[in-house]
């Protein structure tokens, strides 16, 4: 898959550095996503940019995923200044191994992404994993994660709305675990939507940098929520 720069109302061209400082600055985020596309694709990794990222912006929480399958890839990030490691269903082969990279961050530096395609749950390569999302959030807390993402893959990019009934199943099937919720997300009447149903949080990417959803909707929904 080929992914284009970004283009963004938040800023002139595409460089991450620019692009955290507008986030920072236009949009007052204390939390930010990264995603290594490189290192998910096995291209190589962006490992220094990440830690210029976290060097530069030292107040944020950065969330990286970064197609992680050991606990020393994991080490390496958090050394290069991840906050919290994104552990992916499309980067592990089973629970199995995501649980060994639990184990060796602990629940405060780690979190568990559910990546589905048509709410099948996707793993890499062939696995015997478990593809029903509500089966996966379950182990999940028991396997002892705390927090995990639930994204929709095909809704990404796209404005076609998350779900919010089918995160308050997911939050029942895993009581104890929190989940943020990424795919699609189009509208700020979404995000107190989803608030409701139980999501501690939402990925936004798409709707920020066409000016969809801006500064004031946010708060206007924090305040609201």
């Amino acid at each position: 898959m080929a992914y284009r720069p970004i283009r963004s109302a938040l800023l002139q061209g595409a460089d991450p550095l620019a692009l955290l400082q507008a986030y920072c600055k236009i949009l007052a985020s204390t939390t930010v996503y990264v995603a290594d596309l490189d290192a998910i694709m096995g291209l190589g990794d962006n490992l220094a940019l990440i830690a210029q990222m976290a060097a530069s912006q030292p107040q944020l929480e950065l969330l990286v995923d970064a197609g992680i399958r050991s606990a020393d890839e994991a080490r390496s990030l958090v050394e290069a200044g991840a906050k919290k490691v994104v552990i992916a269903s499309e980067s592990v082969a089973s629970l199995d191994a995501a649980s060994g990279v639990l184990r060796a961050l602990g629940t405060g530096r780690s979190l568990f992404s559910i990546d589905m395609r048509n709410r099948t749950v996707i793993w890499r390569e062939a696995s015997t994993a478990p593809g029903d999302p509500y089966e996966v959030a379950s182990l999940l807390a028991s396997l002892g994660f705390r927090e995990a993402i639930l994204l929709e893959m095909e809704r990404i990019g796209t404005g076609g709305g998350a779900d919010a009934r089918f995160l308050n199943s997911i939050t029942r099937a895993a009581p104890g675990v929190t989940f943020i919720v990424g795919g699609g997300i189009k509208a700020a009447s979404e995000l107190a939507r989803l608030k409701r149903a139980g999501a501690s949080g939402v990925l936004l990417a798409t709707a920020l940098h066409d000016g969809t959803i801006t500064r004031e909707d946010l708060i206007r929904v924090g305040a609201e929520c």
